[in-house]
This record gives C-alpha cells, structure tokens and sequence, in this order.
C-alpha cells in the first residue's frame, strides 16, 4: 500500500473522528465538564495525531523544497504533540492518573490543537497556487485554521460572553468543526485523483 493510498484513507478516518467526535465531547460537557468530556476530547486529539502523521509525511509539496520540508516536519511534531497529549486526558479520565489528573493535561491538548490548526494553516498556504489540490482545499484549509484560532482568541481575549459574543462564538465553532472535515475530505479527493493520472516524484505526492 502506498504512502498516498495511506494518507487518503487517514484523511477519511480523521474527518468522520473529528466531525462525529466533537459534538459527543460537546453534549457530553453539558452542563458542566466530567470525566466524559475529557475522555472524548482526549480520544479525539489522540486519533487525530495518529492519522495525521501519514497526511503530514505525504503532504503534496507545492513550494520551494526547503519549506515543504518544514511543513513535514513541523506536521510530524504536530502529531507528536496531539498523541502525548491526548493520551494522558484519556488516561486521567478513567482513573489510571491517581484520584485527581495534572490540571496542566486539558490545556496541553488545547495547545496541542492549536498547533494543529496553526500547521492546517501553513500547510494550505504552502500549497495555494497549486493546480492538484485546487482552490476548494486551499480556502477549507484556510477557514478551518482561521476559525479555530478565532475561536480561541475569543475566550482569551474576551472573558464575559454577552449576547453580543455568542454569534462570534458560534460561528467560528461551526465553522472549525465542518471546514476541518471539508478540507481533509477534499485532501482525500484530490490526492487520490492525482495519484489516479499520473506518479508524481516523491516529495510531490498529490
């Protein structure tokens, strides 16, 4: 099996992890966080960067050499973080962490998405001008990462949500929960449509 038919299937497996994984976290912390939110968070940031690695390792490279070698590389450390940081969240909820887990482990993950997000970012950019990925995944790449940090921005920044916050709040929420999905999906496509006309060099797998 080749890298690239690896990669598309880790893109189908992280879309359909994200998009269903999320809102269980979401409805699991109403009305307040438990071991169950935690649980779920930390088996979705921990998948993620499982399935990302092959995405990263095999990412089309659509800039200069030296910075397609960058977006590996920090994509790999990304996916570093998003495991060594879920699995204890996991690990804390159902016990095996002592009667009460680190208060530092949830934030570890939030970072560790952050991260995420941030390299969703430079990778789409790196990537803008080419013709195998096209626009439609350039511009879901964009908006998941934009929205995701948005999001984030806006319960730093922003301590007392009003009523005036929540529309902010929650467009930027959906929209890091369906462009996510979006952009992996159209990763899948594309890649896999590539893969299908013609072989591309090795660092220039699509």
């Amino acid at each position: 099996m080749s890298s690239v038919t690896i990669a598309r299937l880790s893109c189908l497996v992280g879309a359909a992890v994200w998009f269903l994984g999320l809102p269980i976290a979401v409805m699991s912390a109403v009305p307040f966080a438990s071991d169950a939110t935690y649980f779920w968070i930390g088996i979705v940031v921990t998948v993620l960067g499982v399935v990302m690695a092959p995405i990263a390792f095999a990412y089309p490279a659509g800039s200069p050499l030296r910075l397609a070698r960058i977006v590996v590389g920090l994509g790999l450390l990304v996916c570093v973080g998003l495991v060594l940081s879920g699995a204890p969240l996991v690990a804390g909820s159902v016990g095996l962490l002592g009667a009460k887990a680190p208060g530092w482990i949830p934030n570890a993950s939030a970072l560790a998405l952050t991260g995420f997000f941030v390299w969703v970012l430079l990778a789409s950019y790196s990537t803008r001008r080419s013709p195998m990925l096209g626009r439609g995944t350039f511009w879901f790449g964009m908006l998941a990462g934009m929205s995701w940090l948005l999001a984030g921005l806006d319960s730093v920044v922003i301590s007392v949500h009003t009523n005036a916050t929540i529309p902010i709040d929650m467009i930027s929420a959906l929209l890091a929960w369906l462009c996510l999905p979006a952009w992996l999906i159209a990763l899948a496509t594309r890649m896999r449509r590539e893969s299908g006309h013609q072989k591309q060099p090795a660092n220039e797998l699509g």
